[in-house]
């Protein structure tokens, strides 16, 4: 076999070889990779809830299961409070806001489900948390449009 192949050929044969062994440990390192990084993910996401239900525990100072407005004000000088806000990239100034955007159906308190809920979209930069409070406001003014047409067809009742 060795008199009827070239060597140029048995070198470009070698080549092929090398190749397409070097791709193919490329693709495996690739997945490998890829899924530690999901893992990686995974386990973060799974941190910030823990951290966020401990933070949850510390700022419902009298235990009924729901955040204030006067308790998280107590606590925004918390290290633990301080560390999440700014692990989620959002100002201590920015905080008032931030109850407000949590507190989803505007009772003056927050439970645990709104507060990991709504904590846990806010990640990202602070440009979220605008989008956030400008979503709120829009829908505050929607309800008070409502309330006021149905003010105004109470008073000017529409002729078909």
């Amino acid at each position: 076999l060795m008199h009827h192949i070239s060597p140029v050929m048995g070198l470009v044969y070698a080549m092929y070889i090398v190749f397409v062994s070097l791709a193919v440990m490329n693709i495996v390192t690739g997945v490998f990779v890829e899924t530690a990084l999901q893992r990686g993910r995974e386990d973060k996401d799974v941190y910030m809830i823990n951290q966020l239900r401990d933070l949850f525990g510390v700022l419902d100072a009298n235990g009924n299961g729901m955040i204030s407005h006067v308790e998280l004000e107590e606590h925004l000088d918390s290290p633990k409070l301080e560390a999440f806000l700014k692990e989620i990239d959002i100002d201590v100034s920015e905080a008032r806001n931030l109850f407000l955007l949590l507190d989803r159906d505007s009772d003056g308190c927050i439970d645990a489900d709104e507060f990991l809920s709504g904590c846990l979209r806010l990640r990202g930069p602070a440009k979220s948390l605008d989008l956030q409070l400008v979503m709120r406001e829009l829908a505050d003014q929607r309800k008070a449009m409502q309330r006021f047409a149905g003010a105004l067809q109470a008073i000017v009742p529409l002729e078909v």
